[in-house]
This record gives C-alpha cells, structure tokens and sequence, in this order.
C-alpha cells in the first residue's frame, strides 16, 4: 500500500519535472523546415532513381550493387537556412497550413533541388502579404470615434392623412364555421 501511495503522489504532484513547452513560432518554424528538408531528400532520391534508370536503359547493365556508399545529398548552406529560420519563426500556426499546401502544389512542377529553398521562401513570402493589416491603436480609435460621432437619421415613416386604409374599407367575410370543418350548408 505504501508503495501505490508514493507512486500516486509523484505523479499527481505539481515538482514533477515536466519539459518546457515550445514557443508557437518555434514549432512552426522546426515544422516548415523538416518539410523543406524532407522534400530535399525525397527529391534527390527521385533524381537519383531517375538517373540510374537511365543509366541501365543505356548501358544494359545494372551495378548498382556496386555502389557502398551514397551520395552525400544537398545541404541548404548555412547563412541561407538561418535566413529561411528567422523568416519562418514570423509565420503565425493557423497559416503553417496554407504555407505547405502551397509549397507542395509548386512541387509538382518538379523543381530542382536547389530550387526548393527559393520556393519554400516564395511561398512563406506570398502567405505573409496576404495577411490583413494590423491597424495601430490610434488608428482604430480614430475609426471607433468617427463612428459613434456619425450622426444617423432615424427612417421612420409617418403615416398622411390622404392615405386611406384599403383593408379597412373592405372587411373580410367572416363566416360562423370554422376553416377546418366541412361545409354543411345548404344552398337553394
């Protein structure tokens, strides 16, 4: 009994370590890159698949068991991938969504490898200009003021003399049955 007593209260107690959560911006940052990195990679495989088919349709032979090692693949340089960080780290969660979903539609124009940088960046680019502009507070106060000092005329209508009520003239017909039962009368 002792031993359950103990285990529930360490992991029902508030000094449990618990790791810091990440920063919204980081996590979509570290997401737009593994993205980016994951289409460098299957890209180059693609390219690699595409030429060693090529390659035994020419020659007829296949030595791909030859190969030991692979290809060192292509890395984004440095200065450029601290760039296209801090370029991401200004993307908001709700548009990391539309940011991949256009950078997969223009990778099926199949673009070269060190192309993808460059479209990830166009991309990242045309989702921040669409956002709505954000206005200063003296803007919105300026606006909010206006239209509260905006004065509105009450549309009413005003009923004339001249006019003279149709319906009243002409009251309808009103019979002693009611509508939902038959007509029983009799008519000569």
């Amino acid at each position: 009994m002792a031993l359950k007593s103990i285990w529930k209260r360490y992991w029902t107690s508030p000094d449990t370590y618990r790791p810091p959560e990440k920063d919204e911006h980081m996590v979509v940052s570290e997401t737009l890159m593994s993205e980016l990195d994951y289409h460098i990679k299957e890209m180059e495989r693609l390219h690699r698949e595409h030429d060693h088919e090529e390659e035994k349709q020419r020659t007829g032979v296949d030595y791909s068991w030859l190969v030991s090692e692979q290809p060192k693949g292509y890395e984004i340089p440095q200065l450029e991938r601290l760039e296209l960080e801090e370029l991401c780290y200004k993307v908001s969660s709700t548009e990391c969504g539309k940011i991949v979903s256009l950078f997969r539609d223009a990778l099926l124009r199949e673009p070269g490898v060190r192309d993808l940088t460059r479209i990830m960046r166009a991309c990242i680019a045309q989702v921040v200009e669409q956002r709505p502009k954000e206005e200063s507070l003296t803007e919105w106060l300026t606006r909010r003021s206006l239209t509260s000092l905006k004065i509105r005329q009450v549309s009413k209508v005003a009923p004339s003399a001249e006019m003279e009520d149709i319906e009243m003239q002409n009251p309808p017909r009103r019979e002693n049955r009611a509508m939902s039962m038959p007509n029983f009368s009799v008519s000569l």
